[in-house]
């Protein structure tokens, strides 16, 4: 390799490795939303669970915002309103809820382990690709990125 072809490499290397850092810095944000969809989703599961079905109520606290929650009273219903995106809500029963929420978590949870692979593969390609760019800039033998 040329004296002249060494510096074009360490500066294409350095590159590639710059876009796999935000490629992985973007996968973490991911893998950290996903994390926290699957735990508020396993929330409501519980909270639905935890419900008087049908008669009977049970008090709660309810959350206002801004750290501010008021004590407050909730009847068993055996309907509830579930998100279904775009702001729509359909009505569906106890036993609908609860499928829907387990099918949902489990979506989670599959997207969850694609993001997590990825973000690995990532981290191992990055590795190899800084290895390469430290025995460049050493002045080590050529190798492969």
């Amino acid at each position: 390799m040329s004296d002249q072809g060494q510096p074009d490499e360490l500066q294409a290397l350095a590159y590639s490795a710059r876009v796999l850092r935000e490629y992985l810095s973007d996968l973490v944000s991911r893998e950290t939303l996903l994390s926290r969809l699957v735990a508020e989703h396993r929330a409501a599961l519980e909270s639905i669970e935890n419900l008087p079905d049908g008669e009977g109520t049970v008090t709660c606290m309810m959350p206002l915002g801004g750290g501010v929650s008021v004590p407050a009273s909730v009847s068993g219903s055996a309907k509830y309103l579930v998100a279904v995106g775009a702001g729509v809500f359909v009505r569906k029963g106890r036993g609908e809820t609860v499928e829907f929420l387990n099918r949902r978590i489990r979506e989670l949870e599959d997207a969850l382990r694609d993001v997590s692979g990825q973000r690995r593969k990532i981290e191992e390609e990055l590795a190899r690709l800084e290895d390469r760019i430290n025995s460049l800039y050493q002045g080590g033998p050529a190798g492969t990125a």
